[in-house]
């Protein structure tokens, strides 16, 4: 979950608002740039077109290391996903996927 599973906290930090000021940008995509910056592989999720759009639309621009340090400085070692054994077993182990019928 890159965006913290949507945390209001994670979200509201002003970190996020001053850099999307800065860059003109939306907070989500100064995180996307945070983790891709930071060597993360992410695969944020988008359910419309415009924003699948803005999160590719990351690469036009570079946070510095100042930025990138005042965002690191945010961890408070707080998992926001944890995925119980039991569920994973009953919904994602259990899954039968068929890659050949892929389009």
């Amino acid at each position: 979950y890159p965006f913290g599973h949507g945390d209001p906290t994670l979200m509201n930090q002003p970190v996020f608002e001053r850099l999307a000021t800065k860059y003109g940008k939306s907070k989500v995509q100064i995180i996307l740039r945070w983790h891709i910056q930071s060597g993360n592989i992410i695969f944020p999720g988008a359910n419309k077109e415009e924003h699948l759009k803005q999160n590719i639309d990351i690469y036009d621009f570079a946070l510095t290391n100042e930025e990138m340090d005042e965002i690191n400085a945010l961890d408070c070692n707080k998992r926001y996903y944890y995925l119980e054994p039991e569920v994973a077993s009953k919904t994602y182990l259990g899954m039968n996927l068929d890659f050949n019928e892929q389009k």
